[in-house]
């Protein structure tokens, strides 16, 4: 029995106070408690002080108008943790202010109180002071009466006090003091389960009680399913998963009752958990600081103080009023939600109760429901909506019995819980949300509660204990669901009393309405404390003199166990683990043991992958088990390692919390197992096993305790009832399952139950029992943890310990060797879900450590294991009730048992280190070349596979080490496979190639079952790639001095310092040389540096030096920017380097002999070859003008120019053109037509004679002066050009190849072939005219008719020029035309090379099913593509000039790049001369070297490149991939094969030659290399190296970087072509015999993608003896021995042997045949050479099949034509195009009805055609490519009209289609021009706004048009364009928006005039000029979204 009331109170407004009154968060407490009754504390509840604060929670105001009384109650918890519930009636009382004497101080604190009452909500605004106080005003003053009580009885207390307010405002004679001693002392509640009370409070009135059923049930009423009609479905969900993972909850609403009844709903959803935090309902404002604490709460507070709380960061916050739940971004972690099956079954659920016709909705004819189903009430859908949670928590819990674990029965039982093994078993290891349930305190308060097996039962443990009955139930019949729910609410009901509480009719008294407003109200009246006391107590002597109620008790009986989770070692059988695996595995152990190691050693492959499975690993311990016998199994030592191993693998596959018990179960067998090393000398298998992470999880070693004492516990027990069998009651619960053995619980229960009847001797006895075997188990375990803990090598010198890991790897296990050192962070593997149970928690293990190293010593690692061994017992004792004697027993016992194991360890370790465990492979020292030298140690290490080993599967991974020569990167090992160990692996790749070196961690060794924790990967431009994984025994400190000194060799000091000159140098011997000072080393150098770049970027000029230079400083034009958009970063950045001119060094006269030696230079004699030189009269010369490199720095000494134009004037063209790379004549057709090269103009009018400067052009302030010089030699280069003559039909009868026939007879099928992927790409990079933005006015349709008009005629120059120069149309009075063309940049090259690289060597595996195939990554590398495009542009080159007769001028870039690419490849194809190895020689001397091709930038190889992130561009790669591309399509017309190419590919980026090792001609000569060049003739076979003049001492000029002055003598590095010519002499290596010399063949290949291969120089790799370009290191240019050949079978492995020396051609083997013939004759053998020059080749007459050929050349020529014409037309139409023409936007569409094709005017088949989405033209698949461009809902600019000639249309196109298309375009294009010209765009709002950019963030203003019929909102760079820049679908947009300011860069900036466009993929901000735009833009973009 209990009180109905502990204390009424009477709290009022303090006036006397209100000025003195303290403040808390602002708000006043005016407050004070007038009476309280009893006036003295009962002695079993304290009042609780703080009770005025409650009472009126915004704080005590007075207002000018009585407020109508208000009730509700508020919750207090005392420091018990118990409830108080105050339930509060508030009205207003009169309160007269009397005048007096206000100070300045008081008229401001008035003030204060009026504003602080303007912010109280709506309802009580209008009654609240709104101005400072006036004298003798009158007032309304709250008052409050209070009743706390124990109960939650909230309905009774709204009765009793309204009474009491009823009997005051009504003035009824009934005495106050009668009323509040009955309350207080006459009813008395009987508790749960009790019977209904009856009483009256003595004021007539008539009320009852009706006490709950169960204590532990918790009454709702209807607030659920308030709490569910207010937030709804989803949200209440969310916030029961925020309660359940203790986070914060704070409730917001206007009304006092709902925020109460909302707190307890959602605590009572969280049945049969309960919630024990910090619980208030109702927060009064001056508390609001409260809401700061950071322990997890629920509270409630009133909707106007939200404003107050707005810095709340981890606080979920839950409108009621608005039904919105707002949990913050920033909430970490964030709040999980329940597994996947639960989540969506409970939704299910709540939805059939909340919405039970929601199934029926859309049924066109529901069902009648019974009116019985619509009749609910509010409080039997809430209990409903109960029944759904309990049975999810009953579902999510199930099997959670079986995982408790007794670890104490006396003298009362101690229960704990196994969470890891119910994750487990439950395979909701993953789950977050069960895992921080687990953790919760509600979890363990449910434990304590719960676990007891013997106990009062309620509801939930008999739906839990029937849950899987339910459940299969259900699933056979769907409709017992519902039927189930209702029956557990109705229990649910039942206990709440409702029906018997309404049966009885209640009489309570109640104000008539409107009473409240009553003038002259009296006071409420003083109570009599004397009489209240005296009913107290006259009320107590009662009912202590009546009889009790008959309470129905809940008796104790034993909790039904309910399902049963799956025990440790039960097996269940799966796919992965079949009784096949299982027996694989038992037979393998029992090998072991039966010493057949040899038969075991066959079965470990499968074992391996056997025990990936989680039961394996369980029948794995349960097999070892069963081989111990005794407390130690020595082993051998073959039998030890396989245990071990096995041990190892099983700790493996499992996870750092032991989920399936496989840790629990090794550790007994850890300290069991053992070998003997030598005598005394025993070796555990704990010391093999330390390093996996569970064994630095103490929760893991307290589970495992509590299980072991749980097994003890039952054995004692067990023990005593075998002893006392015969005394057994007839009652025991034993007697129930005789055939099994009792479980802890059932055995706990028993002794539970008989405890009454237990003598207390016995009770002690037990107890003293239980408390032995803690202790006994305490000691046990503290000798294992020593065992795990303390590493094997703590006895190890800390000099020779790694340094500790600090981190953890990903695998999350921690080196063997510092275990101790970092166990404070191991532990932190799975702190997410196990926070508080780190071994060391986050203290540092040395607090004297110096820059993160600790003393590895011996006594700081015992001191250390210590503490964590105490920290354990001090955890499990206390838990366990150990007695403190004991307690401190083990303390002292724990630094003697470290000690002595520490000295034990000793010898096993200096036992074990002498003792390999694996034979590690002998180190192969690979062979090195001459001068080549080892600069680090090796490191042992492992070569991993990298997903390129088709080939080689059996050979990598590899064992071998790593070495770092000067020169080269090299692996060299044995493959791991034991059947193919005798074979040699060599991975190698050039130290200067490195692209990128990159660390990796944790790499898993399957052959060895090994991870290794350090491993790296070395990617080169040579393609190839090293991953190789380091042994253990290689340190950290040998990685990173391996990984300093490789990129220190990648990128040295000065070029010399490349393997090409360290042993060939310039240096003196046992002299250094004087190092210059580094870049930027000071700062007047770096603004200096900065000034010039800026004034290069401006385009202001540098100023003249007045020193003398060797180089004239460069004169920079202004570039407009369309040419600066062709440039990248990363060449900006590499032409600054340009400006770093060495002013203060002399340059070296240049002699007539040395000008002389440079006019024999190769280059030079080709150009005499040519007819370049003076005596051959044709109009040129061979000039000196740039011999000392004044005019241009990256030209060569010696150019070729017009005889017309003099050295003068050449020197003044430099500035025309960027670079100063003048256009320079460099082959000359037979026919007389020129190939120039050089670079692009400095501006748009440069090429004046060449570009029509009339018509519109609105970037004429972007043109600057006009070059007069640059006119004149243009005029003279076209002079010498061959004049216009009508052009000759050639031999070919019947096929005109003039450009005329080319604009008029091209069909339409001859279009390119295309990859599937390329036909479906939006613009492919053979589609010149897309792309360019032309930025010119709108011209005249005669302008397309002028150029109609001489398109058909040939003329004397083409100028291949950027896209992004403005195109104009062509002056034709000097037969010129400039063509602009698209072209593979390096801004394309670039990342082309980086994805077939990663295509080329994956670097890991790549799975074909995600549609990553490595042809897939190939083609969408597009590396194809542009080879394709370089072949296609050269193409043209070579059409123009052979077949046109015209000359080609490539102005490119800045012509060294693309225009070398270009113009090498066309004169290649034109001229059979450099097909040979000299002529291919003298081409790349030519056009790559001489003209300044940036080698070292493009290679990367700049020493000032070091710390930049420039990327390697494959531009000579390129070149090199399309020669071998035409060699491929013409295989007798090279000299050279396809190794000569692959060889120069490979060493143009080794750094072995000088060759490739500069940027320009100036360099070399700088250094001295071009002088010796020039004096030995190249150091060619032609001039012995030795020999020279008598001035060889003076060959070497000054270095112009540092005084130092070369020796005579020194050598200064090989030329790669010197080489090859002489390994050409000594080996047919290089040479193609199906070379056929034919001299007049001009090579046409073919172009498309289709045509082309992927060239094996990216592919091929041998492993035998690494790369095949080192011959000296390599057997490739071996001589064949034929006698070995003869009769022996050879095994050749693809990807191993070097496949053209082990397969010979027949032409190697014949001139071994023979040479080996002269060789045993006795004859000198010929060189090779001699003897194939010497062969004649044998006259065949020819076949007749001489027509078929030359029909082949016919096709191939007529094809390579229309190539040609494609870019003529595309370049002339571009510009067109892009003015008058808007694309097409196409979209798949089935067409039900015929239908034509709106190109090739067709039927259109198939299920799927396409269709524009803004004209409706129809179109095939392989139409849209060709369609018209020009989409004509969209009008012409200015009144355009369509193209006047139907063939100039369709320039863009691939071909031209046919005269029948052609008409049908043409009429379909005009019929649609007719319609449509005039119709605009859709543009519902439009107008200027800055917006936000997505990367920079910075600000830009954009044109932007709203679009509400097409639904988008476009932007534009300015009003006038028609292409749009971007386009936001408004079908993604989530909301609109406004934002707050930002700075913009501008002034006067309206911070009102900004708003958010938020879509699914981003939040776009923007901008307007003030607010009144925003706020329009914001309405028009809602009014669309609409």
């Amino acid at each position: 029995m209990s009180r109905l009331a502990d204390y009424f109170v009477i709290v009022g407004y303090d006036s006397d106070k209100e000025k003195t009154a303290s403040t808390v968060c602002g708000q006043p407490t005016c407050g004070k408690i007038v009476q309280r009754f009893p006036e003295k504390d009962w002695s079993d509840t304290p009042f609780i002080e703080g009770i005025e604060w409650f009472c009126q929670p915004l704080g005590w105001n007075l207002s000018y108008e009585k407020q109508e009384p208000k009730f509700f109650v508020a919750v207090l918890t005392d420091i018990d943790a118990n409830k108080h519930y105050c339930a509060c009636l508030s009205f207003h009382e009169t309160l007269a202010i009397t005048q007096t004497q206000r100070s300045v101080d008081d008229e401001d604190e008035t003030i204060g109180s009026s504003r602080l009452l303007a912010s109280e909500p709506a309802a009580e605004a209008s009654a609240l002071v709104a101005a400072p106080i006036t004298h003798h005003s009158i007032m309304y003053a709250p008052k409050c009466l209070v009743l706390i009580s124990r109960l939650d009885c909230a309905e009774t207390f709204k009765n009793c006090l309204g009474t009491i307010y009823t009997v005051y405002i009504e003035n009824l004679a009934y005495g106050m003091e009668t009323l509040i001693g009955n309350i207080l002392g006459c009813i008395q509640v009987p508790p749960a389960g009790g019977p209904q009370v009856r009483f009256s409070i003595g004021a007539g009135d008539k009320q009852s009680l009706q006490p709950p059923q169960s204590s532990s049930l918790p009454t709702t009423g209807s607030g659920v399913h308030f709490l569910f009609k207010q937030l709804g479905i989803k949200n209440v969900l969310i916030l029961l998963c925020a309660v359940m993972t203790e986070n914060k909850i704070l409730f917001l609403s206007k009304c006092y009752w709902h925020l109460t009844e909302s707190c307890k709903a959602l605590v009572a959803l969280m049945y049969p958990f309960r919630y024990t935090h910090v619980y208030i309902p109702i927060l009064p404002a001056p508390l609001t600081e409260v809401l700061s604490t950071p322990t997890p709460f629920i509270m409630g507070i009133h909707s106007s103080l939200q404003a107050e709380i707005t810095d709340l960061l981890d606080v979920i916050i839950v409108d009621l009023d608005g039904g919105l739940v707002t949990i913050p971004e920033s909430l970490t972690p964030p709040v999980p939600i329940l597994p996947s099956p639960l989540w969506e079954q409970t939704q299910e659920l709540l939805s059939m109760i909340l919405y039970p016709n929601l199934a029926q909705a859309d049924l066109a004819f529901p069902t009648q429901e019974r009116p019985s189903a619509l009749s609910k009430t509010d409080v039997q859908i809430d209990k409903e909506l109960r029944a759904i949670f309990m049975r999810l928590f009953a579902q999510l819990l199930q099997g959670y019995r079986s995982c408790l674990t007794i670890i104490r029965i006396h003298p009362k039982p101690v229960i704990t819980f196994h969470k890891a093994g119910f994750l487990g078993a439950r395979d909701l290891i993953e789950s977050e949300f069960l895992c921080r349930v687990l953790d919760s305190m509600f979890f363990t308060t449910f434990v304590n509660e719960r676990g007891p097996p013997w106990r009062a039962s309620d509801a939930w443990d008999e739906l839990y204990s029937s849950m899987n009955e339910l459940l299969k139930t259900e699933a056979k019949n769907r409709n017992l669901i519902l039927t189930h729910i209702q029956e557990l609410g109705r229990t649910l009901h039942e206990n709440e009393g409702t029906l018997a509480h309404t049966s009885y009719a209640q009489k309570v008294l109640r104000p008539p309405e409107g009473a409240f407003q009553r003038i002259h109200q009296p006071a409420f009246p003083r109570i009599s404390p004397e009489k209240v006391e005296l009913i107290i107590q006259e009320g107590i002597r009662k009912n202590g003199l009546t009889q009790r109620f008959n309470i129905t008790r809940h008796h104790h009986r034993i909790i039904p166990m309910g399902p049963r989770l799956p025990e440790a070692l039960d097996v269940r059988p799966n796919v992965q683990n079949s009784a096949r695996r299982l027996e694989v595995l038992r037979t393998c152990v029992s090998y072991i043991f039966e010493s057949r190691i040899a038969d075991a050693r066959k079965l470990l492959p499968a074992v391996n992958r056997t025990l990936m499975d989680r039961d394996a690993r369980l029948i794995l311990c349960r097999e070892l088990f069963g081989y111990v016998h005794g407390n130690k199994a020595v082993l051998d030592h073959q039998q030890f390692e396989l245990v071990v191993r096995f041990m190892k693998r099983a700790l493996h596959n499992s996870s750092g919390v032991d989920q399936y018990t496989v840790a629990a179960a090794l550790l007994p067998m850890s300290t069991i197992f053992c070998r003997k090393l030598s005598t005394g000398v025993v070796q555990f298998a704990y010391t093999e096993i330390q390093d996996h992470a569970i064994w630095k999880n103490l929760q893991f070693w307290e589970s495992t305790f509590y299980q072991d004492v749980q097994g003890q516990i039952k054995a004692l027990y067990l023990l005593h009832r075998r002893q006392n069998e015969h005394q057994k009651e007839a009652n025991c619960v034993l007697d129930e399952v005789p055939l099994e053995e009792p479980t802890a619980l059932e055995i706990t229960a028993e002794q539970l139950r008989k405890s009454p009847t237990i003598e207390e001797e016995k009770k002690t006895e037990l107890a003293k029992s239980e408390e032995s075997t803690l202790y006994s188990q305490a000691i046990h375990f503290a000798n294992r943890m020593v065992s795990l803990l303390i590493p094997l090598n703590v006895n190890e010198p800390a000099a020779n310990k790694p340094k500790p890991a600090f981190r953890i790897d990903e695998n999350h296990s921690v080196s063997n060797r510092s275990v101790l050192h970092s166990i404070d962070r191991s532990t932190k593997t799975h702190a997410n879900k196990y926070p508080d149970y780190s071994i060391m928690g986050s203290h540092s293990l040395s607090e004297h450590s110096d820059e993160g190293f600790e003393e590895n010593d011996a006594l700081e690692i015992g001191v250390t294991v210590g503490k964590t061994i105490s920290r354990f017992i001090d955890c499990v004792c206390t838990e366990g009730g150990v007695t403190s004697e004991h307690i401190r027993n083990l303390h002292d016992m724990v630094p003697g048992v470290v000690h002595m194991h520490i000295e034990s360890l000793e010898p096993v370790y200096l036992e074990a280190k002498r003792r390999p465990n694996v034979q590690k492979p002998k180190i192969q020292t690979p062979c090195l070349l001459p001068g080549e030298e080892l600069v680090t140690d090796h490191l042992r290490c492992f070569l991993m596979p990298d997903g390129r080993e088709d080939d080689t599967q059996c050979l990598i991974p590899a064992e071998g080490a790593l070495f770092l020569t000067n020169y080269r990167v090299v692996f060299k090992g044995s493959p791991c496979d034991p059947y193919f160990c005798e074979q040699v692996i060599i991975r190698a790749f050039p130290i200067a190639s490195l692209l990128k070196e990159k660390k990796i961690s944790v790499l898993y060794l399957a052959h060895l079952d090994q991870t290794l924790p350090e491993g790296l990967q070395l990617r080169s431009s040579s393609f190839q790639l090293l991953k190789v994984a380091f042994d253990p025994e290689v340190t950290p400190e040998q990685i990173e001095t391996f990984r300093k000194i490789l990129s220190k060799a990648r990128h040295p000091f000065d070029e010399f310092e490349y393997f090409a000159f360290q042993s060939y140098g310039t240096m003196l011997q046992g002299v250094a040389p004087l190092k210059t000072k580094e870049k930027y080393s000071t700062l007047k150098g770096f603004a200096k540096k900065t000034l010039l770049r800026t004034a290069k970027k401006a385009g202001f000029k540098q100023k003249q030096q007045t020193k003398r230079k060797l180089v004239s400083d460069y004169e920079y034009g202004r570039s407009d920017a369309d040419a600066l958009e062709t440039q990248s970063i990363d060449d900006e950045l590499e032409d600054g380097d340009e400006f770093e001119t060495q002013n203060n060094a002399m340059p070296r006269l240049l002699t007539a002999k040395d000008i002389e030696r440079m006019r024999e230079r190769s280059y030079v004699l080709d150009w005499k070859r040519l007819g370049f030189d003076a005596e051959s009269q044709h109009g040129f010369r061979i000039s000196n003008v740039n011999t000392s490199y004044a005019t241009c720095r990256s030209y060569p000494a010696i150019i070729v120019a017009p005889a017309q134009c003099s050295d003068a004037a050449i020197m003044h063209l430099g500035r025309c053109f960027k670079g100063q790379r003048i256009p320079l004549p460099t082959w000359r057709h037979s026919n007389g037509a020129l190939l120039i090269r050089g670079a692009q103009p400095n501006s748009k009018s440069v090429i004046g004679m060449l570009k029509n400067t009339t018509g519109g052009n609105t970037n004429a302030h972007h043109d600057v002066t006009h070059y007069p010089e640059q006119d004149k030699y243009f005029l003279a280069l076209i002079n010498t050009m061959p004049k216009l003559t009508p052009m000759a039909l050639n031999q070919y009868s019947g096929l005109n190849l003039s450009m005329g026939s080319l604009l008029g007879h091209s069909s339409a099928d001859e279009r390119q072939p295309l990859t599937p992927d390329l036909s479906r790409k939006h613009k492919n990079n053979l589609d010149l005219s897309d792309g360019s933005k032309s930025s010119q006015g709108a011209g005249k349709a005669g302008t397309m008719k002028g150029n109609a008009a001489h398109n058909a005629r040939k003329m004397r120059l083409y100028a291949l020029g950027e896209k992004s120069q403005a195109k104009s149309n062509m002056s034709v009075d000097f037969c010129a035309d400039f063509i602009p063309v698209d072209y593979p940049d390096i801004r394309q090259s670039r990342p082309a090379f980086k994805k077939l690289i990663r295509a080329c060597m994956p670097s890991h595996n790549t799975n074909e099913a995600d549609g990553q195939s490595f042809a897939k990554m190939v083609e969408q590398s597009d590396w194809l593509q542009q080879i394709s495009s370089l072949m296609q542009l050269s193409g043209a080159v070579v059409d123009l000039i052979d077949m046109q007769e015209s000359s080609v001028m490539l102005s490119l870039e800045d012509g060294s790049d693309v225009t070398a690419q270009l113009s090498s490849i066309a004169q290649l194809c034109l001229d059979p001369y450099y097909r040979s190895l000299d002529g291919f020689r003298v081409l790349v001397e030519k056009e790559w070297l001489a003209f300044g091709h940036r080698f070292a930038h493009r290679s990367n190889l700049k020493p000032s490149h070091a710390n930049t992130n420039i990327a390697f561009a494959p531009t000579f790669l390129q070149f090199l991939d399309v020669v071998h591309q035409l060699q491929r399509q013409f295989p007798m017309a090279f000299e050279f094969n396809d190794f000569y190419l692959r060889f120069l590919a490979y060493h143009a980026v080794s750094c072995r030659f000088r060759t490739f090792l500069f940027d320009c001609e100036f360099e070399r000569s700088d250094s001295g290399i071009s002088a010796m060049e020039d004096k030995r003739g190249s150091l060619n076979a032609k001039h012995m190296f030795g020999a020279g003049s008598d001035d060889e001492g003076n060959v070497y000029p000054m270095d112009m970087r540092s005084p130092r002055t070369p020796a005579p003598l020194n050598r200064i590095g090989h030329s790669i072509f010197d080489y090859i010519e002489r390994q050409h002499n000594k080996t047919p290596i290089f040479y193609n015999f199906l070379y056929s010399g034919d001299k007049d063949t001009i090579l046409r290949p073919q172009n498309s993608v289709a045509a082309l291969d992927l060239w094996s120089y990216y592919t091929n790799e041998e492993l035998a003896q690494g790369p095949p370009y080192d011959m000296e290191v390599t057997t490739v240019d071996d001589e064949i021995d034929l006698a070995e050949l003869k009769g022996k079978r050879m095994v050749i492995s693809a990807g191993y042997d070097n496949l053209e020396k082990c397969n010979p051609n027949a032409y190697v083997c014949l001139l071994s045949e023979v040479k080996q013939a002269e060789t045993e004759r006795g004859k000198l053998p010929q060189k090779w050479l001699q003897m194939w020059n010497s062969l004649e080749v044998p006259r065949v007459e020819p076949i007749a099949t001489h027509n078929s050929s030359l029909g082949d050349i016919y096709v191939q020529a007529h094809q390579h034509k229309r190539s040609t014409l494609e870019i003529i037309m595309k370049s002339r139409l571009a510009g067109y195009q892009d003015k008058y023409f808007h694309p097409h936007r196409f979209e798949k569409h089935p067409y039900t009805t015929p239908t034509n094709c709106n190109h090739c005017t067709k039927l259109l088949w198939g299920p799927v055609c396409y269709r524009c989405m803004d004209c409706g033209n129809s179109y095939h698949e392989k139409c849209t490519e060709l369609s018209m461009k020009n989409c004509t809902k969209y009008k012409a600019i200015d009144g355009a009209v369509g193209p006047p000639n139907v063939n100039m249309s369709q320039g863009d196109t691939a071909s031209i289609a046919s005269s029948a298309a052609t008409t049908a375009r043409t009429s379909s294009h005009h019929f649609y021009n007719q319609f449509s010209s005039n119709v605009a765009e859709n543009r519902t709002h439009e107008g200027h706004l800055y917006k936000r950019g997505a990367l920079l963030k910075g600000w830009k203003q954009r044109w932007f048009v709203l679009d509400s019929i097409k639904h988008q909102l476009r932007y534009y760079d300015t009003s006038e364009d028609t292409a749009p820049k971007g386009i936001i679908e408004l079908a993604e947009v989530q909301s609109v928006t406004a934002a707050q300011a930002a700075p913009i860069g501008a002034r006067g900036v309206d911070d009102k005039g900004f708003f958010d466009l938020k879509t699914s993929k981003r939040t776009y901000n923007f901008y307007a000029v003030n607010a009144n735009l925003a706020q329009e833009w914001i309405e028009k973009l809602q009014a669309c979204l609409q």
